[in-house]
């Protein structure tokens, strides 16, 4: 089983990021994953104190909605009214990280980009390589400014932003995987719903019982064929998906490692599950086909994103009007006080071995290089705000996105009116098996992770819904995803 061989262990980083210390080799030739400390751009701390007027800085996202949104505005708004210096505008740019992706692409043609842009967890290595991201690491280590440290910042956080030692986005929104299923479904099917499964085959098994007992119309497992499954379920057990330990020995990806027992064994569950009528598949392209699956009691569990658990319990207490939450990005049947008429659980996501291992997931906040001197720092400062606990908190409690710092979590903790709320207890489940990640193992960086997703998305779809045989189906995902690999190591930015 593959093992990391340069990434710092959990300790070290922890120490490496508050000194804000810097290494890693020459990318010169294309192939190395970072820049030492030499080729970094310096950080241009309080400089926007000295601008006359008030600074604007310009934020750049594609994937929140709803709650999660109006909590990044309702923060916004608040450090907008806390000082006299800065503006912050909150953008968004397309309604999916693809859409945001591209759009950034084409602004940094033109230099044209936002101080501030929240790209997807799949985008450390292309903000690194791209030259338009300025590394949180260099302001932590010149602002002597409190709130520049963090030093309760989760390991597996910071270790899946790092690169040879450098610490690059200054701001998290962090979600995981997590079993979503109808305990109702469970006690009826004779499944405790107090012991949600924790493996894959735990779940294969209980979909068993629960097609036995004749629960659901349209196979027990509801999936949304995201890519993302595979990632989790192969670092869970400390495989690669790329070679060069994942991208991070220094040197940039340029093969798949498709070859290994844990992407074959995660694609037979997929393939098996199907055979069995036990899986629901929905295509990548569909948005909330899955939700809907679950809802109508088509389907008993469903694997998504931690970050939809305020959407899920305002749907389960009824008081969520979806149509007003989503906007204009979906087309929502569902009438506004629609309540599920059965009891919901959240369960840690399971794992091929264990429950809860994977990845760190979500979005990232990178500063861009191309603006003013004023408009970085501002940028940095406020960062430096959304930062700070009480922020954090309300990140947490109205936009579901897990707490990154210890002191965040205990604040939380220490709220009764959080422990006994369906979220809190939720957000807690989710947040419990995040705390599982391996800081030494957090998963690939790849350059183009855009198209390593979208090759994954139709192996699985080819699997799931054509009947393709995993093999083949990898076979074709691999070829094309090392000539991606190849022709973006070639460009070099």
């Amino acid at each position: 089983m593959a093992r990391p061989t340069k990434i710092l262990s959990a300790a070290l980083l922890a120490t490496a990021l508050l000194a804000a210390s810097c290494g890693g080799g020459d990318d010169t030739d294309g192939t190395a994953s970072g820049n030492g400390d030499s080729n970094l751009p310096t950080c241009p701390v309080d400089a926007f104190k000295k601008a006359s007027g008030r600074t604007e800085v310009v934020m750049w996202e594609g994937s929140y909605v709803g709650r999660n949104n109006a909590a990044l505005h309702a923060i916004a708004d608040a450090y907008n009214l806390s000082q006299n210096k800065v503006t912050v505008r909150v953008e968004k740019q397309g309604a999916t990280y693809d859409e945001l992706r591209r759009n950034y692409e084409q602004a940094m043609n033109g230099k044209n980009l936002p101080a501030i842009v929240a790209g997807e967890d799949t985008w450390t290595q292309f903000m690194v390589d791209s030259g338009t991201a300025l590394p949180a690491s260099q302001c932590i280590k010149v602002d002597k400014d409190p709130r520049a440290k963090m030093a309760d910042l989760l390991p597996s956080v910071a270790a899946a932003y790092t690169v040879d030692g450098v610490q690059w986005p200054g701001s998290f929104a962090v979600s995981t995987p997590v079993l979503y299923y109808n305990r109702t479904a469970f006690a009826n099917a004779g499944l405790d719903p107090d012991k949600p499964p924790a493996t894959l085959a735990e779940v294969k098994a209980a979909a068993e019982k629960l097609k036995a007992a004749k629960l659901g119309t349209s196979g027990p497992l509801v999936m949304k064929m995201d890519p993302w499954f595979i990632e989790h379920a192969v670092t869970g057990v400390g495989e690669t998906v790329v070679n060069n330990d994942n991208g991070r020995d220094g040197k940039r990806a340029t093969a798949t490692t498709f070859d290994n027992p844990a992407v074959k064994e995660t694609f037979a569950f997929l393939a098996d599950m199907k055979k069995a009528g036990l899986l629901n598949a929905v295509s990548n392209s569909k948005l909330i086909d899955h939700y809907l699956a679950v809802a109508t009691q088509g389907s008993d569990m469903l694997f998504e994103t931690s970050a939809a658990i305020t959407l899920i319990a305002g749907v389960v207490a009824g008081n969520l009007d979806l149509k007003k939450e989503l906007g204009d990005t979906v087309d929502v049947n569902i009438p506004a006080g629609f309540k599920v008429p059965f009891e919901v659980g959240v369960g840690v996501y399971p794992g091929l071995k264990a429950p809860g291992k994977g990845q760190i997931g979500g979005s990232a906040w990178y500063i861009t290089t191309t603006g003013s001197d004023a408009v970085q720092s501002a940028a940095w400062d406020f960062l430096k705000y959304f930062n700070q606990v009480d922020n954090q908190v309300k990140w947490t409690r109205e936009g579901s996105y897990l707490p990154v710092r210890d002191k965040a979590q205990q604040e939380l903790e220490a709220d009764p009116s959080w422990a006994g709320s369906l979220i809190g207890r939720w957000i807690t489940t989710a947040y419990n098996g995040m705390k599982t990640l391996n800081a030494d193992f957090p998963g690939p960086l790849i350059g183009p992770y855009d198209v390593f997703r979208e090759d994954v998305a139709q192996a699985m779809e080819s699997v799931t819904l054509q009947g393709t045989d995993p093999a083949a189906a990898l076979k074709t995902a691999g070829s094309s995803i090392t000539a991606a690999l190849k022709k973006y190591n070639d460009t070099n930015f």
